[in-house]
């Protein structure tokens, strides 16, 4: 008993020992002393390991024992120092600049000895690509970004603008956004990804989630075409693409040896400046010619979006004895745009790689992401206990400041009293609108104001005027309630119009919601108004155009939407309404045109006031399904974000009229519509949209019931490309029988422009289009357009050609902007 008792005794001590958890830490610089930021930092015989913080200050938790640590950092010589782990461990690291000899280099006809290893890297490009069957691995991503300068006339504009009591000051200057997460990503062979994210934090709001996403980090230049998505319209080209000497010339650097095997050092450099290319190094081993690292940029030059100079780093690894992945990867940048100036990074530090994971039947069905509910509800302790790499002092002084700060603005007095301010009228409000807020309760009431209330012109009206009041109410469920209702009074024919609109979202996972609204209106007999009551007002006052038509509509709606399962949302719309004719009232003009006079209010015959119908009553009901296969999502709290896919989207709907309760419509509509996008890779995106209708029945049919295509006779554009015709009149070839449409654009994203010395540099785009109509009225209708998109980012110009009935053609030039009227 007592030898027993001694030996538990030294078991015991020797467990709690063993069970301790020790800090090594330290600073990784260079030989100069400056800190080598993000620099890498593995375990030896582990795939576990974490990265330096933007200081250069790395930090593992380790148990007892004997370990050897490898440092590593692009274009800096790996060290590996032994560590014994007894307690607490300080260990600062200096690594010095990798030498990198040329004395062998030779270089043979003409050629660097560069293209020779790129050959051979692009041999193996497929081989690296398809090495991986499955995996899966942790991820811990950081992202700040800080604003460094902004201009003051813009901030006193917007402040001059805001409703709210808060106002923009210096303090904005600093960081303006740091997040951390922490997620668990699974891969398998061809295209199965998820990725779930478990801990999240975002400085001074304990209830937001990060927007930090493996798949938004992923770089691998085995790829052929690399896409940065959100930063360019065109992907971008890997240094070992396919055909990459079509687009890079390359610099033996030097070489050098590590670990016994010879690195290569390489200089990309594109040919042309504005080519989707990267510049910089990547480093590849001799014989296996696999990319060791990357340490690569895009600049303005290559067209990238919002920011100014994109850099990359990345450092791969061995995670066992054939297999390298990726342990870290940085992505710092910089921006300057309209006058504030900013800089950032996200860095991903990627650990417990399992090379043989086991996958339940139906783990990659369709969630591509998921946040858990309750990751947003860590507490700082669980912080400082799990992240791999340690805040710098910028960051951990950020956090303190925004959490003290968001713990005040989140406090019902702090938000009462900026209501307190913001709820003031001032003589702002009577020009933009007025705003009411309870901000606490999530309760919100916006009015119109004489600017924005929506002052128009027509001939049916004459000058008329709206007012729209909105009430909002929302819950932390992402549920609300949308009370809307809309005033509008024609001064020509005195006829007054409102209507009142309910919504309720009910659930946000499933898109359920409930929509109700009735009131009488002057509205367009095409529904989808394509005429804009701005343009309209234009051509009628300057040009004796009136191209827009009006009837009267008393109606109660009712209209019910939820998602049945994953791609299939099922819509269910039911109407009453009355219908009466509108005639013309108001002749005034700014500027006479003398060889045009105003067409009536009937859009069959332009040439008499003689309503084309007499008052009457419709009931109709509305079955509709929108179906898109495979559909993939990311699941958030209460929440469900919808992801792009390769598959098209198809709509399915059946309208029925029905007569006999006091109303007179009756006919039977089926339609049917599909659309896709179609990422081309550097030729650009495909995009379009094809229609179709028949009337099973159609016994009584008003003109406002058939069907009209969204045309247009003016100058301006419909922002809707894919779903209307841009020299069409908007209603001579209206129809109640059947009908076939075809719509498509192709985005060239600077692929031809890019080529052209005078336009390469600029941020222009090509586009063309075409567009089809047959129906019963029309037995060919085409139209073609080209155009430049993208000027000043939201300006676009088209030169379009028509062929239609009689053989005859059309032209025009349409201007599209990318703003709503």
């Amino acid at each position: 008993m007592k030898h027993f008792g001694v030996f538990s005794l030294f078991f015991l001590i020797s467990r709690a020992i063993f069970c301790q958890i020790f800090a090594v830490s330290g600073k990784i610089s260079d030989d100069k002393n400056q800190a080598l930021s993000f620099s890498s930092v593995l375990i030896k015989g582990t795939n576990q390991g974490t990265n330096a913080n933007a200081d250069g200050y790395y930090f593992l938790k380790l148990k007892p024992g004997t370990y050897e640590l490898i440092f590593q950092y692009v274009g800096y010589k790996k060290k590996i120092e032994k560590i014994v782990v007894e307690g607490d461990v300080t260990k600062n690291v200096e690594l010095i600049p990798e030498s990198y000899e040329l004395k062998e280099v030779v270089i043979k006809d003409g050629e660097d000895p560069a293209y020779a290893v790129i050959r051979q890297a692009i041999k193996k490009r497929k081989f690296y690509l398809n090495e991986v069957e499955a995996f899966s691995c942790k991820a811990y991503i950081k992202g700040l970004q800080r604003l460094t300068n902004f201009p003051e006339k813009m901030i006193k504009f917007l402040n001059a603008l805001s409703t709210s009591g808060e106002k923009i000051d210096s303090t904005l200057l600093g960081v303006v956004y740091l997040s951390e997460s922490e997620t668990k990503y699974h891969f398998r062979k061809p295209n199965d990804e998820k990725e779930i994210m478990y801990s999240s934090r975002v400085s001074g709001n304990n209830k937001a989630f990060s927007f930090n996403q493996v798949s938004d980090m992923k770089f691998s230049v085995y790829e052929n075409l690399i896409a940065l998505n959100g930063l360019s319209d065109r992907p971008f080209i890997s240094p070992i693409n396919d055909n990459a000497f079509l687009s890079y010339r390359y610099k033996l650097l030097g070489t050098t040896f590590e670990d016994g095997k010879m690195l290569n050092k390489i200089e990309v450099i594109p040919k042309r400046k504005t080519d989707p290319c990267f510049q910089g190094i990547i480093y590849i081993q001799e014989n296996t010619w696999r990319v060791h690292s990357a340490d690569v940029y895009l600049t303005k030059e290559s067209k990238i979006n919002f920011i100014d100079t994109l850099f990359i780093k990345q450092l791969n690894a061995p995670v066992n004895d054939s297999i390298w992945m990726p342990t870290g990867l940085s992505m710092l940048f910089n921006f300057k745009l309209f006058g504030f100036v900013g800089d950032g990074y996200f860095n991903a530090v990627f650990s417990d790689y399992d090379m043989n994971p086991i996958f339940q039947k139906k783990f990659f069905k369709n969630e591509v992401a998921k946040i858990e509910e309750g990751s947003n509800k860590k507490d700082s302790a669980y912080w400082e206990q799990s992240r791999p790499v340690p805040l710098t002092y910028e960051e951990r002084a950020d956090y303190r400041k925004k959490d003290s700060i968001g713990k005040i603005k989140s406090s019902i007095r702090y938000k009462d009293s900026l209501d307190k301010v913001g709820n003031k009228f001032t003589v702002s409000d009577l020009i933009m609108g007025y705003s009411y807020n309870k901000t606490a309760k999530k309760f919100s009431l916006k009015t119109s104001g004489l600017l924005t209330s929506g002052i128009q012109y027509n001939t049916v009206e004459g000058v008329n005027a709206s007012l729209r009041v909105d009430l909002n109410k929302r819950y932390e469920n992402n549920r609300y309630h949308n009370l809307s209702a809309a005033m509008r009074y024609g001064f020509s024919n005195y006829l007054w119009g409102g209507t009142i609109n309910w919504k309720y979202l009910h659930n946000p996972e499933k898109f359920e919601s409930i929509n109700i609204k009735a009131g009488t209106s002057a509205l367009q007999f095409n529904g989808n108004e394509p005429i804009n009551a701005t343009m309209n007002t234009s051509y009628t006052l300057f040009n004796n155009d009136n191209f827009m038509k009006l009837y009267k509509k008393t109606f109660a709606s009712f209209n019910y939407r939820k998602e049945l399962i994953n791609g299939l949302i099922a819509n269910f719309y039911t109407e009453y309404a009355e219908r009466s004719s509108l005639r013309n009232t108001a002749f005034d003009l700014w500027v006479d045109n003398k060889e045009k006079v105003f067409t009536s209010n009937n859009p069959l015959n332009s040439l008499t006031d003689d309503s084309s119908f007499k008052i009457n009553n419709s009931f109709i009901v509305e079955l509709g399904l929108s179906i898109r296969f495979k559909q993939k999502y990311i699941s958030r709290p209460n929440e469900k974000i919808i992801e792009s896919n390769k598959f098209p989207i198809i709509n399915i709907q059946y309208t029925k009229a029905i007569p006999g309760l006091n109303t007179k419509a009756d006919y039977d509509l089926a339609k049917i519509s599909m659309d896709d996008d179609i990422k081309l890779g550097l030729v650009g995106t495909f995009s379009y949209r094809l229609k179709g209708g028949y009337f099973l029945s159609s016994r009584y049919v008003e003109f406002m019931d058939y069907k009209h295509f969204d045309g247009n006779q003016t100058i301006l554009a419909n922002n809707n490309y894919l779903n209307s015709f841009k020299l069409l009149p908007y209603y001579t070839y209206s129809t109640k029988y059947w009908y076939t449409e075809a719509h498509a654009e192709h985005h060239f994203n600077g692929f031809i422009f890019n080529k052209i010395p005078l336009l390469k540099k600029s941020r222009i785009q090509e586009v063309i289009g075409g567009h089809v109509l047959f129906n019963d009225k029309l037995n060919q209708y085409y139209e073609v357009n080209f155009g430049i998109e993208k000027i000043f980012q939201i300006v676009r110009f088209d030169y379009v050609l028509g062929y239609g009935p009689n053989n005859n053609f059309n032209q025009g030039f349409l201007i599209g902007l990318g703003l709503d009227f």
